[in-house]
């Protein structure tokens, strides 16, 4: 019984843990980057095709060290495809599913310097 209840606070434990799905998004969200977005962005210093746009929209490295840049900033951003944000900016205004763009901010945020 007690090897049951050990088990059982371990599974809620890891499941519970932030960083664990934090993790899984962030991998997702990098992958997801390097399907829709490599096109104009640098995603990741290894990704397998140069942005066709010259030149190329802002890194991915770029967005994430600005310090405007948090979750809640980069959600609304990619949440809003008319928005204020985004009107200012020149990206186009597609719309991502809501977990496509919590994956997206998941990769973004993971990689702002500490």
């Amino acid at each position: 019984m007690n090897v049951w209840i050990a088990s059982g606070l371990a599974l809620g434990l890891c499941t519970a843990s932030p960083a664990f799905g934090q993790g899984d998004d962030s991998a997702a969200g990098r992958a997801l980057a390097l399907d829709l977005c490599a096109n104009c962005h640098v995603v990741a210093p290894d990704q397998p095709r140069p942005p066709v746009l010259s030149p190329p929209a802002a890194s991915f490295a770029e967005i994430a060290a600005s310090p405007d840049a948090t979750a809640a900033s980069l959600t609304k951003f990619l949440a809003e495809p008319h928005g204020a944000t985004r009107r200012d900016s020149a990206m186009p205004p597609f719309l991502l599913p809501r977990a496509e763009v919590e994956k997206a901010v998941a990769y973004l945020v993971s990689l702002k310097p500490h």
